[in-house]
């Protein structure tokens, strides 16, 4: 994919990420401090499914890995980003947006995109509702851990 041109001078690449990528794609997971509010991707298994059914790319800041962000296609008009993340050190410097920007971009001609979160995670609400995500609706213990999360969609006409 291609670098997103920005006024920060940051240089951000998605780069589509592979089965020889998964000790990365956990370590970048294992970053993740606060778990209630993240429900982590931790195991290779867990990850060679991930890569099956969605698109996953590496988050590249500079040329370092920063994070990754995932998504998948759901309809002919509906996909869902599936995953988006920063290590600690990169969040909060426009790394989050930029790659979410990108995966918007490239998601131009879907009609819905929808994603989901925890409610407590106030950092990942703010980015997605600058983005115009709206919550649609929250579900109690969706991913097993005991945690409720939010269900947002960007809706297009």
């Amino acid at each position: 994919m291609e670098k997103l041109p920005n006024q920060e001078g940051l240089d951000i690449r998605l780069r589509k990420a592979n089965i020889e990528n998964i000790p990365v794609l956990i370590e970048i997971e294992e970053s993740a401090g606060n778990l209630r509010i993240y429900s982590p991707t931790l195991t290779e298994a867990e990850w060679i499914k991930e890569l099956q059914k969605a698109k996953v790319f590496l988050v590249e800041k500079n040329g370092i890995v920063a994070g990754n962000v995932s998504y998948e296609i759901k309809s002919k008009d509906e996909a869902y980003v599936s995953g988006l993340i920063t290590k600690p050190e990169f969040q909060g410097k426009g790394v989050g947006r930029k790659a979410l920007e990108m995966i918007l971009d490239e998601l131009k001609d879907y009609k819905r995109i929808t994603l989901v979160t925890h409610p407590d995670n106030k950092n990942a609400l703010e980015l997605y509702k600058s983005f115009g995500f709206e919550i649609e609706f929250q579900s109690e213990n969706h991913f097993g851990d005991g945690e409720a999360r939010v269900f947002m969609a960007l809706e297009k006409k």
